[in-house]
Formats: structure tokens, sequence, C-alpha cells
């Protein structure tokens, strides 16, 4: 059976979301990780897609339409997130509706399609290292399930990037974070997109981060999925569309 992984990035360009939210309106979508596999035991061949350009809906637009036309040109028989059901499968979906709403587009419906065998491995992680998750979690983040499950999920680092300090100033650590994502790096991306620099070694720079650190993102989810149980997580782990909050 084959298997597609996603992974959503997204920036927060005009209004920080308050801690703990997981509202729509506060999100752009810059960026999706993908990885297929024929088989559960196969290396998965790995790509990102990108937002072309600045904020406006049609480049939303393409962004979803580049990942029908991805999608399509496989069988997928089950589809793998690691907490999609809370935030890539909430956001997907709400962007969806919203532009189906207000635009003449049709991405409501294929998204949801995508989404008809999702498996959500976080909720199957959460559940078999329960003893692991501290009062106030209900998943564990995705480098602690890799550490439990013995899987080397490789960590990006930016010592491994040529980029002027001026671009990591408001970074913290020494690891690429879903967060400085989220706060610095995804809006700093489209700002060179929209501005036309893509040519420049700096953007090449911090596309190769960038595009690391998606691919690492879906890269190893196949192994975490069959390390906790495979197939047999797939009724328990099921969360299609109308299981998404």
């Amino acid at each position: 059976m084959s298997t597609l992984v996603l992974d959503i990035e997204t920036a927060s360009p005009f209004e920080e979301p308050p801690e703990n939210t997981n509202d729509s309106r506060y999100y752009e979508w810059v960026a999706v990780g993908l990885a297929y596999a024929e088989e559960l035991d196969a290396t998965p061949e790995t790509d990102v897609l990108f937002r072309r350009g600045g904020w406006d809906d049609a480049y939303t637009i393409d962004l979803f339409e580049r990942l029908f036309e991805w999608c399509g040109r496989r069988p997928i028989d089950r589809f793998l997130t690691y907490n999609g059901t809370w935030f890539d499968g909430k956001h997907l979906l709400t962007w969806a509706r919203d532009l189906d709403a207000t635009a003449d587009t049709a991405v409501r419906e294929r998204t949801e399609a995508l989404f008809e065998n999702h498996i959500d491995v976080a909720l199957a992680a959460a559940d078999e290292y329960a003893a692991e998750l501290w009062d106030d979690q209900h998943i564990l983040p995705d480098w602690k399930a890799y550490d439990l499950a013995g899987i080397d999920n490789q960590s990006v680092w930016y010592d491994d990037y040529d980029l002027p300090d001026s671009y990591l100033s408001d970074v913290d650590g020494p690891a690429v974070q879903g967060k400085h994502i989220g706060r610095v790096i995804g809006e700093r991306y489209v700002d060179n997109v929209e501005a036309g620099i893509e040519s420049t070694s700096v953007h090449r720079e911090l596309t190769r981060l960038f595009e690391d650190y998606c691919t690492s993102d879906v890269a190893d989810l196949i192994a975490l999925y069959r390390a906790l149980g495979g197939s047999a997580l797939d009724d328990t782990y099921r969360r299609p569309t109308d299981r998404i909050s």
C-alpha cells in the first residue's frame, strides 16, 4: 500500500497568534513538505513546494493546485501527518473553504478527498508514550517521539548555512524549530520572493535551509508509523475531514 506524508509550514505576517491558539486567521501558508513511498519499507521520495509570491489568495490557490497535481501523479492508499488533526488539516481545510467562498476555486472538495484516509501518527505516539506527556500536553513533540522510538530524525543546524546575522537575529537556539519558521523564516522567505531576489546567494541559502527543515519533518514519519504499529494504527487513528477540529 502506498503512503503519502504531508507537513505544512506557516507564517504569521499580519498578527502574532496568541499563545496556544489555532485560529487559521493568524496563519498563512508558506510551504509544504511531502514524502511518498509505494511500500512501507521503501525509502520515500521527498519534495518541498514553496509559495511563489506574496500573501494574496492567488498564491495560496497556486500552492493548493501544485499540491493536488503532485498527489494526483501518485496512487495514495494512506495519508500520514504528525498532529494534522489539530494543525495541518485544520488550516488546509479552513483555507480551502474560505477560498471556495470568496474566489472562483474548487479546492475544498479535493482537500477533503485528500484527508479521507488520513492517519494522525501524533495521536498514536501520545498513546504509546503517554507516560512521557506533561500535564498540559496532548501530544509529544515529534523529535521526542522519534527519540523514544529509536529513530534518528536529523536536526537542521543554523551553523551549516551561510546566512547573515541579520537573518537570524530573532532566532533562539542552534537548531531550526517550527516556531522559527512561523515567526521569522517563513515571512522572510516570502518577502524575498515578493522582492524578486530569489537569485541572490543569501536567498538560495535560506531556501536550502528551509527545504532541509521541511524534508526532515516528513522523511522519517513512515518509519515512526511502522515503529508504532503500522497498519494496525489505521482504524484507531484515522481522522478524515469530519474528525478534524
